[in-house]
């Protein structure tokens, strides 16, 4: 029965980092139809009541005041700046581009562990860092343009918005179920995902609402992050956090191969070198994860 688990945790892993993949090339299809703000508002908007139906056994967990200020930093950086800001990365650059530079979470998650939790930096999580950053570097150096440079640096700082919550995100879910607290986190969102969506709309020049419109946005909301979070969960009821990391690689992958299909995004050498350092940097962060497990 053990054994059984395992391989259907590892089937559900393929599938939750194949819908990470594809929320980029979602976003990239409707990114010339409304402003991204909205994009991302919605996108949470819609997620929030599925995930509230996911976590419904968990509705009646007590949350104690002292950790009012973690969700709010995990619902506010978390939920809000990281989806704002991958959404506007995303409008100005390459799905396979912000999909890669994501990829880089775990080194981001780490750098802010040693900071604000003083865990120990090892030599391995300096060459984590270096190999990061070296794979960023590369992939910005083979951008096309201001834009999409701009696309990139915001991807970056995305990521660092992510890594910092989820330091947070460590202190909660030792006390409360993972499902829970996302839940949550991105019902705190909408506090400002509603009026800056709302502002953007407003402000648009144009807004086009086409079948597919619906379709990517109800998809991106009830599938790339209600449906992707109860997999995500489920996994790692199972498997140890540090293995499920070395999936990363596969979110940047999948969506180049989507990008390429849907898209028409070209793959350059620059993006294979940068995919090469940055697999390289979570495949060692993972295994020393593994090793001080």
């Amino acid at each position: 029965m053990e054994q059984a688990s395992k391989i259907r945790a590892f089937g559900l892993l393929l599938i939750t980092f194949f819908f990470w993949g594809s929320i980029y090339v979602g976003g990239k299809m409707i990114a010339g139809d409304m402003p991204a703000p909205l994009v991302a508002c919605l996108r949470c908007v819609i997620s929030v009541p599925a995930l509230w139906l996911i976590a419904r056994k968990y509705r009646d967990v007590r949350i104690h005041p002292e950790d009012f200020k973690l969700f709010a930093a995990v619902g506010l950086l978390g939920y809000f700046g990281t989806i704002f800001l991958i959404q506007m990365a995303i409008s100005l650059t390459g799905a396979s581009t912000a999909a890669l530079i994501n990829a880089t979470t775990p080194v981001a998650v780490t750098a802010f562990a040693v900071l604000i939790l003083h865990e120990k930096l090892t030599p391995v999580k300096v060459i984590c860092i270096i190999l990061a950053l070296a794979g960023t570097w590369v992939v910005t150096a083979g951008s096309g343009g201001e834009s999409e440079t701009r696309g990139i640096f915001l991807a970056v700082l995305s990521v660092l918005f992510w890594g910092l919550a989820s330091v947070f995100m460590r202190k909660l879910t030792a006390k409360y179920p993972a499902i829970l607290v996302t839940t949550y986190g991105m019902m705190i969102s909408l506090l400002l995902h509603v009026p800056v969506g709302l502002v953007s709309y407003l402000r648009a020049d144009s807004i086009r609402i086409r079948p597919v419109t619906v379709i990517v946005l109800l998809y991106l909301g009830l599938v790339g992050s209600g449906l992707a979070q109860y997999t995500w969960t489920s996994v790692l009821a199972v498997l140890p956090a540090s293995l499920c990391s070395l999936f990363y690689p596969l979110q940047p992958i999948f969506s180049s191969v989507l990008g390429f299909f849907l898209l028409g995004e070209r793959l350059t050498g620059y993006f294979a070198i940068g995919l090469l350092f940055i697999s390289m940097d979570v495949v060692l962060s993972t295994i020393e994860a593994m090793k001080n497990a």
